[in-house]
């Protein structure tokens, strides 16, 4: 298609992205050669767009759903694109043709979108929300959230998941409590997602549990679901009663543990980045087992998940040649979680909730004399992907 053939082309062009893409720069320079087209901005910026990456991300009528917004435009079933001319258009939009064989195709994008997905930039905006490593000395910046500001006020929501995201760990407080009071606040965000405990699950004292958490005892530091292949990603603990000698809860920032270990044996960090550990729940109505490593890093070596839980790990079989090293470097991961200098206690009150992230913050508590009175705690999860969605959607016009 021709840049003539389209009317479109007289007005701001949609990008098929309901975000908000706004830019207080603007492109001062454009230039382009067949293989993409580079753009100078106001700030001083240069961003580079290859010619593949702009046809595949025409957001034209021919190459989106109008409705569903989703890509309909095949690249394989094209001749490979080069960049024939490229400059602003009329309403400050870049146009740019392509020569594909025998097609011609006209696409043109919004400044701000462009912006938005800059090679170089696009993660900018993300690195006020990076993990804030923590350990026992930040208790008093523990990130407190009024209920009715939460559930009534975008920006209440806003600071839970910027805390969340920042420091794993947040707390709601004055939640009406009522049982399951912490569904709604769950469902502020997004869909539970249900385990075999089921949609949420009630810590109480049991006298036959079917886990450690059913008693009086202590827990160590641990990640809830170590069992499953994909643990649950944000855990709510909501408290109803808290009337009991001890049972104080003890949080660790995982991240920050795993960090040290590195910098400190990067041998046993090594070993617990690469060997699979088995975990394992089961009871008389379900054996959920699986493998994975206590400590998951990405390909550049960043923290991605810690997987931690004694009484769920299995009867692993390692091999000879690296059975004492790695019962090593899980005793010494263990007994730095240990140490009072990473662990943040906090006794919950009656109508406090509190939230953290599973992959990243471990979470225990003091023994409790079950006698002393009673303490009722319920909890349930959420996933990742509806966090983020909600932040997203936050940024988007009221």
């Amino acid at each position: 298609m021709l840049a003539s053939d389209d009317p479109t082309l007289n007005s701001a062009p949609v990008m098929a992205d309901l975000a908000a893409h706004t830019t207080p720069h603007s492109i001062v320079s454009v230039q382009y050669d067949p293989k993409g087209v580079t753009l100078g901005w106001s700030d001083g910026r240069s961003s580079r767009f290859h010619v593949l990456w702009l046809r595949d991300n025409c957001a034209c009528r021919e190459c989106r759903h109008p409705q569903a917004l989703e890509r309909t435009y095949m690249f394989i079933d094209h001749a490979p694109p080069v960049v024939i001319c490229a400059k602003l258009d009329s309403r400050g939009a870049l146009e740019v043709r392509f020569q594909q064989g025998t097609e011609s195709h006209v696409s043109r994008f919004l400044q701000g979108w462009l912006q938005a997905h800059d090679p170089e930039q696009s993660l900018a905006s993300a690195g006020a929300l990076r993990p804030r490593p923590w350990d026992d000395h930040s208790g008093d910046r523990l990130q407190r959230v009024d209920y009715t500001r939460y559930m009534n006020d975008r920006e209440g929501v806003r600071a839970w998941i910027s805390a969340l995201k920042v420091d794993g760990i947040v707390l709601i407080e004055a939640v009406p409590q009522v049982s399951r009071q912490l569904l709604p606040v769950a469902n502020r965000i997004g869909p539970v997602r249900a385990s075999n405990f089921g949609e949420y699950y009630d810590v109480v004292s049991m006298p036959k549990p079917n886990a450690s958490a059913y008693t009086s005892m202590g827990l160590e530091l641990h990640t809830d679901l170590a069992n499953w292949r994909y643990p649950p990603d944000i855990q709510l603990l909501f408290c109803l009663k808290s009337a009991v000698t001890g049972g104080d809860s003890v949080f660790a920032d995982g991240f920050r543990v795993a960090a040290d270990l590195r910098a400190s044996d990067p041998v046993a960090f090594g070993l617990l980045a690469t060997q699979p550990v088995e975990y394992r729940f089961h009871d008389a109505s379900c054996d959920i087992r699986t493998r994975a490593t206590p400590i998951e890093i990405d390909r550049d070596g960043n923290l991605q998940r810690i997987r931690f839980n004694n009484w769920l790990r299995g009867a692993t079989v390692f091999p000879e040649a690296i059975l004492e090293p790695m019962y090593a470097a899980i005793g010494k991961f263990w007994r730095m979680l240990r140490a009072p200098r990473y662990q943040l206690h906090l006794r919950l009150r009656p109508g406090d909730l509190i939230a953290y992230d599973n992959h990243r913050v471990l979470h225990g508590r003091a023994p409790f004399d079950a006698s002393s009175g009673e303490r009722h705690l319920q909890g349930c999860y959420i996933n990742q992907e509806d966090v983020d969605s909600t932040l997203r959607m936050l940024d988007r016009p009221a």
